[in-house]
């Protein structure tokens, strides 16, 4: 029997910490089991922020992660990731900050808030008599790695598609359904969600939006397509009643704008000047030609002394 420390004993007790008051207070239960698992494996990872210099001016802690480098994190798909995402935010549990064009967003963990109702929950969970066997139980569940971790929750939530549990309207539900089903461009897909109200009082089918960009993805770049579709839905006075029309009208616009952009950007065709006296020469050599042999010969030696001169320049 040896009392050295082994690394694979090491790794295995090793965990990830899952605040208490996620299960007391009543502005944290709502949010699914996927969104508490996420916070604490983020928060896990704070240290590897700090390792790489991720912390502004003010020295908050941030992560720089799209939505596909969370995807791979947590072990769950792109619109899973936007779910969560959205479920964190909504309880202050999350803060993104745009950082522009080129730049990754940057992703700051919010502390969890206890209230004075919560403590005495949490300290009678402290002191409650343990089963017999819950403890092994606890230890079983926290040991696994991320992968096994995430997969359970989502066993346990039997559809990936079901927000029955969760705080989300009738259109964000849409928007997770066509995510699905087509993996729409971040850039459209925030889009959605910024005019989601717009989407909702004019009962527009997103369906319709993921189709008329697939039709049209090869016409503009995400980014055109993006404005285009931001235009159409903050602009368009009145209710929209067919946002296929309204989309295509929006794509010929901006088509027809970038048309005119790329022809009054272009150069000017450069020409070559052609100098004074070779035209003089060009034309001298075209004079018609004189009646007389005698005279001939004296204006082509003439000529011949001329450019025997600029040779000799």
């Amino acid at each position: 029997m040896t009392g050295k420390y082994n690394i694979r004993e090491e790794a295995a007790q090793r965990f990830y910490r899952l605040p208490k008051v996620f299960f007391t207070n009543e502005r944290y239960k709502k949010i699914s089991n996927d969104a508490k698992i996420a916070f604490a494996i983020l928060q896990d990872r704070l240290d590897l922020s700090i390792k790489n210099e991720w912390f502004d001016d003010e020295g908050n802690i941030y992560f720089l992660y799209g939505n596909q480098q969370l995807a791979e994190i947590l072990n769950c798909s792109k619109p899973t990731v936007i779910k969560i995402k959205k479920e964190l935010h909504h309880v202050a549990l999350l803060e993104e900050k745009r950082m522009g064009l080129s730049q990754s967003n940057r992703l700051y963990l919010l502390k969890p808030i206890a209230e004075v109702a919560d403590v005495k929950p949490i300290e009678q969970s402290t002191n409650e008599p343990e089963s017999p066997g819950g403890h092994e139980k606890l230890k079983s569940l926290t040991s696994r790695n991320q992968t096994s971790l995430l997969q359970e929750v989502k066993n346990v939530n039997t559809n990936d598609t079901d927000f029955s549990k969760t705080d989300l309207s009738e259109t964000e539900i849409k928007i997770y359904q066509l995510l699905e089903k087509i993996a729409l461009p971040e850039s459209i897909v925030q889009v959605l969600f910024k005019y989601e109200k717009r989407l909702m009082d004019d009962h527009i089918e997103v369906e319709e939006i993921g189709n008329h960009y697939l039709a049209h993805q090869e016409v503009l770049t995400v980014h055109q397509y993006a404005d285009a579709l931001q235009y159409s839905l903050e602009r368009t006075p009145g209710r929209i009643k067919s946002i296929t029309a309204r989309l295509t009208k929006a794509v010929e616009d901006k088509k027809r704008w970038l048309g005119i952009q790329t022809t009054s950007s272009q150069q000017p065709v450069r020409t070559e000047r052609t100098p004074a006296w070779l035209n003089q020469s060009e034309k001298e050599d075209v004079k018609p030609s004189m009646s007389s042999p005698e005279e001939l010969a004296a204006e082509k030696e003439k000529l011949l002394l001329k450019l025997a001169k600029r040779k000799s320049k």
